[in-house]
C-alpha cells in the first residue's frame, strides 16, 4: 500500500469552502423516491445499493433494476428467479441466491452461476464474492465456514467446528461472525491472517466491511447497538434502549435501522455525531443498503411494502472533508480528508521567496473529533522528467480540531523552529459554490500510483470543480496550481486551466496580503471520470491514470 507521499495538497483559497451542515437533526428534506410498491399479501422486497445501480427482488415476482441516473431505466427485470432473500451489489453487479441455493450474478448484461450449494448470505465487491458453505467432513459434527471466491480461485477462509456466517468482504479482506463459546463473535480476515475481534457475552451480528473498517450490531443483554472497529480499540457508536441493527459501512459512515417502540426509520454515524435521516415511524424497514452516497430501503407501513431511494448530504457524512480557508486571510488554507477514522492533510502556503510550497501530515485520528501528528515537507522530481521516488522531512507538528467554534470549522496549531502559529479556517465551496457535492462522492484526494508524491485534491458541488494538483518544480522544490470551474453533477469530463500563483505568505510569516495570480501557469487540464474511483487527467502532453487514493 502506498504511503503518505500521496495524500498532500494545495488550492488557491481565493476562490473555495465546503459546505458543512449541523449533524445530529432529522432530515425533513431528504428527497425519498419509492421506487416499487405492493400491498399484495405475504409480499416482500429485499434490497440492494450498487455504485450506480439500485436492485431490488419481489420475492414472488423476480428481480429488478434502476440505473440511479437513468430514470428511464427504473423498474427493469432482469431475472425470473422467485423466493430470493439474499442480494448483494458492487458498482454494476448484482449476486444472490436462487431457491436453489446457488450463486447468480448479473454484470449488467447477463447472468452466470458463480457456485453452488451455499447458504446463509453472501458478499460482493467488485468480482471478489465472499460466501458460506456447509462443512460435511465430520458427520456428527457438521457446520459451516466461510469462503472467498477471487477470479480463477476459491478459498475457504475460515476452518473450524463451530458455525461461521454472515460474511462481508472488501477485497481480500472478510469480516464474519463465529457462533463461538456459545454466542456470536466477529472476526475478521486481512488477506493472510485470521483474528478475533470481540469476546462478548452477546451476540455481535450482521458485519459490514469496508476498507479495513468493520461495523456491526452487538446484544448488550436489552438491545442490539451499533459498534465499530478501524484498528484500534472498538468504538461503541449507540447506547441507548432501542434496537439498532442492520448498519452498513461506507467511507467512514454507517447507515442502519432503528426500532424505538413500534417506529422503525433510519439514522446515520459520520464518525462523531448520530443524525437522523428518516422521520417515517414505519411499521418495518425489512432491508437497507448503502453506498456512500445514496440509501436504498425497503418499508412496510400498513398493508403497503415500498421500496425507497434517496440521495443523502455528502456534506453531512463528509463533514471533515474539503477546503479550509480564513476569508480574511485568503491564499494559504487546507485540504483534508477524513475515512475510516484516519485523516491526511496537506497545508498549502508559501515559502519565504513567496513560492507556493506544501506540508503535509496524516494518520490515525486521535480521537472522534481531533488529530495530533508530525508535519512533513517534501523535494520531488521534475515533472517530466523520469521519476524519481519524492523525500521528506519533519519540520514540525500539527495539532487539529474539527470540534472548535465556530461550529464548521477546524482550528489547528502548527510547531515549527519552536514558533507557534493557530489558526481557524472556515469551509470553503459554500462561500464559493454552495449546494450538493458531486452524487459519485468524488471529492478527496487522487493519484497515480506510478508517480507516488504527486496527486490532487478535488473538490465537486453546486455544479463547479475546484481542484489543485500539487507537483514539484525542476529545482525539486514542491510547488501547487489550482484549477476552478463548471462541472455539473455527473459530468463525465472537467476542463480548465491550472493557474499558478505567487507573493502570498510563509507559513510562519505575518499575513502580507492575498498573492497574485499567473494565469494558466501549468497550461490547460482535462480529466475524464471513468467511474468514481478512476480517471485519467490530460495536462499538456503527460497523461495521468488517477485513483482514488487510500488513507493507509
Amino acid at each position: 500500500m502506498k504511503r503518505m507521499s500521496s495524500v498532500v495538497f494545495l488550492i488557491n483559497i481565493i476562490s473555495l469552502a465546503i459546505f458543512l451542515c449541523p449533524a445530529s437533526q432529522v432530515r425533513a428534506d431528504l428527497d425519498i423516491i419509492t421506487l416499487a410498491q405492493t400491498n399484495e399479501p405475504g409480499e416482500f422486497f429485499t434490497v440492494a445499493l450498487g455504485s450506480d445501480h439500485a436492485f431490488w427482488s419481489h420475492y414472488s415476482k423476480g428481480i429488478y433494476m434502476w440505473e440511479t441516473s437513468n430514470p428511464v431505466h427504473a423498474g427493469t427485470k432482469i431475472s425470473d428467479d422467485e423466493e430470493v432473500v439474499v442480494l448483494s451489489a458492487s458498482g454494476s453487479r448484482l449476486a444472490w441466491i436462487d431457491d436453489s441455493d446457488d450463486i447468480q450474478v448479473w454484470d449488467g448484461v447477463s447472468t452466470s452461476e458463480w457456485e453452488d450449494d451455499v447458504v446463509n448470505t453472501i458478499s460482493l465487491y467488485e468480482e471478489n464474492l465472499a460466501f458460506v458453505e456447509e462443512d460435511h467432513e465430520d458427520f456428527w459434527n457438521e457446520d459451516t465456514e466461510i469462503f472467498l471466491r477471487t477470479p480463477g480461485k476459491k478459498t475457504q477462509i475460515s476452518d473450524n467446528d463451530y458455525y461461521d456466517i454472515e460474511p462481508s468482504v472488501y477485497g481480500n479482506q472478510v469480516a464474519w461472525v463465529g457462533e463461538h463459546d456459545d454466542n456470536y463473535d466477529l472476526f475478521f480476515w486481512d488477506g493472510q491472517n485470521e483474528y478475533k475481534l470481540t469476546d462478548t457475552d452477546g451476540d455481535d451480528r450482521r458485519p459490514s466491511l469496508y476498507n479495513g473498517a468493520i461495523a456491526w450490531d452487538e446484544w448488550d443483554g436489552d438491545d442490539y447497538e451499533i459498534f465499530y472497529w478501524a484498528g484500534g480499540a472498538n468504538i461503541q457508536v449507540t447506547d441507548d434502549d432501542d434496537y439498532d441493527v442492520a448498519p452498513v459501512l461506507r467511507d467512514g459512515r454507517i447507515v442502519w435501522i432503528k426500532k424505538a417502540g413500534s417506529c422503525y426509520d433510519l439514522y446515520s454515524w459520520n464518525g462523531s455525531q448520530i443524525e437522523r435521516l428518516t422521520n417515517e415511524c414505519y411499521d418495518k424497514i425489512t432491508s437497507l443498503d448503502f453506498n456512500g452516497n445514496a440509501i436504498l430501503w425497503s418499508a412496510e407501513e400498513d398493508s403497503e411494502k415500498n421500496v425507497n431511494y434517496a440521495v443523502l448530504s455528502a456534506t453531512s457524512s463528509r463533514a471533515q472533508t474539503g477546503w479550509w480557508y480564513n476569508p480574511q486571510e485568503p491564499g494559504t488554507g487546507l485540504a483534508t480528508e477524513v475515512k475510516n477514522n484516519r485523516i491526511s492533510l496537506a497545508w498549502f502556503v508559501f515559502d519565504e521567496l513567496g513560492r507556493t510550497t506544501w506540508y503535509t501530515a496524516g494518520g490515525e485520528m486521535t480521537s472522534q473529533d481531533s488529530f495530533t501528528g508530525n508535519l512533513y515537507s517534501w523535494t520531488g522530481w521534475s515533472w517530466g522528467d523520469n521519476y524519481v521516488p519524492p523525500t521528506s522531512n519533519i519540520i514540525g507538528t500539527i495539532v487539529l480540531n474539527f470540534a472548535g467554534s465556530p461550529a464548521g470549522s477546524v482550528t489547528f496549531s502548527v510547531n515549527m523552529n519552536n514558533i507557534v502559529v493557530t489558526k481557524t479556517f472556515t469551509s470553503f465551496m459554500a462561500d464559493f459554490s454552495p449546494g450538493s457535492e458531486d452524487s459519485r462522492n468524488i471529492t478527496g484526494w487522487w493519484y497515480d500510483p506510478s508517480y507516488d508524491g504527486m496527486g490532487f485534491f478535488m473538490d465537486a458541488r453546486g455544479g463547479k470543480m475546484a481542484l489543485a494538483w500539487y507537483n514539484y518544480r525542476d529545482d525539486r522544490s514542491a510547488r501547487w496550481w489550482t484549477s476552478y470551474n463548471i462541472f455539473s453533477d455527473g459530468a463525465p469530463v472537467y476542463i480548465g486551466n491550472l493557474d499558478g500563483w505567487t507573493g502570498g505568505p510563509c507559513a510562519t510569516c505575518p499575513y502580507n496580503g492575498p498573492p497574485s495570480m499567473i494565469p494558466a501557469e501549468g497550461g490547460s487540464i482535462t480529466i475524464t471520470f471513468s467511474d468514481a474511483e478512476h480517471a485519467v487527467a490530460q495536462a499538456g502532453d503527460n497523461t495521468i491514470n488517477l485513483e482514488r487514493f487510500q488513507l493507509p
